[in-house]
């Protein structure tokens, strides 16, 4: 018995999926970003066009080294579960509980995703990334964030 590598057709893996979507995203969001002006296009534009390469690295990936792992469930499940953290955290972003508390929240959910046991690290992560990104939102781009209904919840 020899151990040749299974032929499996390219739509039939996440990474080709995955890949095409990156593209199409990123070169839609190019393409909407070249119609911004000339101050604001910059990050946007580089951003996009970064996407789409990634997207086109993993679709030549896939083409590259063929995969035996076709099983779509357990991406559809992530995939589910992400989009139900993120539209919870929007909720909660639009219903005055500020800003840190519910990226603390998404972040401590999704670092356990990534299957970080634990729950020390997973907090300390959690903070980090929810203090850099408050930081770099308010003191590194002005952006206002979401008002809270308490004064003590940022």
């Amino acid at each position: 018995m020899t151990d040749k590598p299974v032929n499996v057709h390219f739509l039939s893996q996440i990474d080709a999926w995955v890949g095409m979507v990156l593209a199409v995203a990123g070169g839609a969001a190019g393409w909407m970003a070249s119609g911004f002006d000339a101050m604001s296009r910059t990050y946007p534009m580089v951003l996009s066009l970064l996407l789409a390469g990634c997207g086109l690295i993993l679709v030549f990936n896939v083409f590259r080294h063929k995969s035996e792992n076709v099983s779509l469930v357990i991406p559809v499940q992530v995939t589910t579960l992400s989009a139900v953290i993120i539209g919870l955290w929007i909720v909660a972003l639009s219903n005055g509980f500020g800003y840190l508390l519910p990226t603390f929240c998404m972040q401590f959910v999704f670092l356990r995703l990534c299957n970080i046991r634990s729950p020390r690290k997973i907090a300390l992560f959690a903070a980090l990334i929810s203090g850099v990104s408050y930081l770099a939102f308010i003191v590194g781009l002005g952006v206002p964030l979401p008002e809270t209904l308490a004064s003590w919840i940022l």
